[in-house]
């Protein structure tokens, strides 16, 4: 098992878009896989036949999301080689509660190096969902909710790092400031070095 870095941030943060292109700039001299957090368990959950897409996982029960993530959190736990997690310190029930994206037997079988939190104003992150047409049965939230959810993923944030021991950065991903976005993530990348695992492909996926 090599490093794993957990990215997050609430839906329209753009933290996916910010992560493929941060690794894109040091795909050759850090080894390192994009593995989507959501789309392992979504795997997981259609061949259990819980759900038929991504948004349904949200309306699951507290027990069974539970599980499933600890189901995906050792099959990723188990790939050798070094990887940028795209994931969500917290998921937004479909009943407006919370629940944490991690557990504390997950991050003590993933052992994650480092949290890198993308954040953005709550304006940038709705007008984001709105134009985002890949995701048709999105709900599309409150300003005040929307910073409710940030505020909850920057707690998680802390609580999982205190927990695991490991590094947290925090980025703002605006507009207009992408590339500081991006000079941001790559130099936190390189702080935290690669283990001496081998490189596998990248599944880079929302």
């Amino acid at each position: 098992m090599g490093k794993i870095i957990i990215v997050a941030g609430v839906p329209g943060a753009g933290k996916s878009t910010l992560l493929v292109e941060a690794w894109k700039r040091v795909e050759a001299e850090l080894r390192y896989s994009i593995v989507s957090f959501g789309t392992e368990m979504l795997g997981l959950c259609k061949e259990a036949g819980l759900v038929s897409d991504r948004d349904q996982m949200r309306d699951l029960g507290p027990d069974v999301q539970e599980e499933m993530q600890w189901r995906t959190a050792k099959r990723i736990a188990e790939r050798p080689e070094n990887i940028l997690l795209d994931t969500h310190c917290t998921i937004k029930t479909g009943s407006g509660s919370y629940l944490p994206g991690f557990t504390p037997r997950m991050l003590e079988r993933m052992s994650p190096s480092a949290i890198i939190l993308v954040d953005a104003h709550e304006a940038e992150i709705r007008g984001r969902r709105r134009l985002d047409k890949s995701r048709p049965n999105r709900t599309i939230e409150s300003y005040d909710d929307i910073l409710e959810h940030k505020l909850i993923n920057r707690a998680y944030a802390a609580a999982f790092s205190a927990r695991s021991g490991c590094l947290l950065r925090i980025i703002q991903n605006n507009t207009g400031e992408f590339e500081a976005a991006v000079g941001a993530f790559v130099g936190t990348l390189r702080f935290i070095g690669v283990d001496g695992a081998r490189p596998g492909p990248a599944s880079a996926a929302k």
